[in-house]
């Protein structure tokens, strides 16, 4: 099945057993949730700002009612979906998954981005005789980007596949930051561009030392093969580190939180919004995947104790940040510090 047909499934599904109908397509939805971002960002691209904005919200629309019916399926069956992309399986192919968790980030990204494009309509839609500008198409193609790194990154398995996605997710949030082409909005980007290369090459060092040492990048694979219990090998801790401080510098929890702020301050409305909400959040949910799936064990041993306590310094310093600033942005800013520091009290 195509991923137009399990579009046309999906909608004619709606007037007749709806359910039924998801839990038969299943997995095969899984392709579409990629197929969607990735035609809208290159239709918006070609057909210029005046129209993307319509465009975006229409996919916008498409998109939150395939996460609904992926989140419905998840319930119905009561087990993830699965899907191999060309089938072929892990160690061989890449597997997109949904579980509870992905099902419902993406309900509720899929929510925030609707939401944020509705919002930004008044700041990007071009009236009548007035010609096409480079913000509102450089918006509209750059937000398309961002949900597609999004949905890559809650629905991949492979960890290398899964830095790709970050990547891709880095190089359409950046640009956003710097839509306004001021001296400070652009040393602002150029700094959060700085944290977020240093992080994926932390990141990718990590993953060649796994694959060195296993063979295979897949989470589930990973997971059988790195002992969970006392003693664990060198390499996986290693690996562990790098990646979780590559991660750590890309949700920008303290203290690796320094571009956070100029980011927010000199970004639109809407950029800001999608950057605190969505943008951060999708590497803390990738160190959700890598330490509670693919290693346990090892969180026991030596994360845990180390995350908990980042977070709690983030609670602290971004909250009294946050009460010292008088600009709401800068407010918002030192807040989204604090609360991943809440996020990250989960690990310990």
């Amino acid at each position: 099945m195509t991923a137009v047909e399990a579009l046309l499934a999906v909608v004619r599904s709606f007037g007749s057993d709806p359910v039924a109908v998801l839990v038969d397509l299943g997995d095969k939805l899984l392709p579409l949730t990629l197929f969607l971002p990735m035609i809208a960002m290159l239709l918006a691209f070609a057909l210029g700002g005046r129209a993307a904005g319509r465009l975006a919200l229409g996919f916008l629309t498409l998109g939150l009612l395939l996460a609904v019916a992926i989140a419905t399926a998840v319930l119905a069956r009561g087990e993830p979906l699965i899907h191999d992309l060309g089938g072929w399986a892990p160690p061989l192919g890449i597997r997109l998954q949904a579980d509870g968790a992905a099902a419902l980030v993406l309900v509720v990204s899929s929510l925030i981005l609707l939401a944020t494009a509705l919002y930004a309509r008044a700041d990007f839609r071009l009236p009548a005789g007035v010609g096409e500008t480079r913000e509102a198409l450089t918006f509209w193609t750059l937000m398309m980007g961002v949900w597609f790194g999004l949905d890559s990154i809650l629905l991949s398995q492979d960890l290398f596949n899964l830095y790709v996605a970050l990547e891709f997710l880095t190089f359409a949030a950046v640009p956003l930051v710097c839509l306004k082409g001021t001296p400070e909005t652009l040393v602002a980007a150029l700094r959060y561009l700085l944290f977020a290369l240093m992080g994926s090459m932390l990141y990718l060092l990590g993953a060649a030392l796994l694959y060195g040492a296993y063979g295979t990048l897949d989470l589930a694979l990973l997971a059988t093969q790195i002992p969970q219990t006392p003693p664990l090998p060198r390499a996986p801790a290693i690996a562990a580190g790098l990646m979780t401080a590559g991660l750590l510098a890309k949700t920008a929890l303290f203290p690796l939180h320094l571009w956070l702020a100029p980011a927010h301050a000199g970004a639109p409305p809407a950029a800001s919004a999608m950057h605190a909400a969505l943008v951060v959040k999708a590497s803390f949910f990738l160190l959700m995947r890598l330490w509670f799936d693919a290693m346990p064990g090892l969180l026991a041993q030596t994360g845990a104790q180390v995350l908990g306590l980042l977070g709690a310094s983030a609670i602290i310093y971004g909250g009294l940040q946050a009460f010292r600033q008088r600009r709401l942005k800068l407010l918002v800013a030192y807040s989204t510090l604090a609360q991943l520091g809440y996020l990250f009290m989960i690990f310990p």
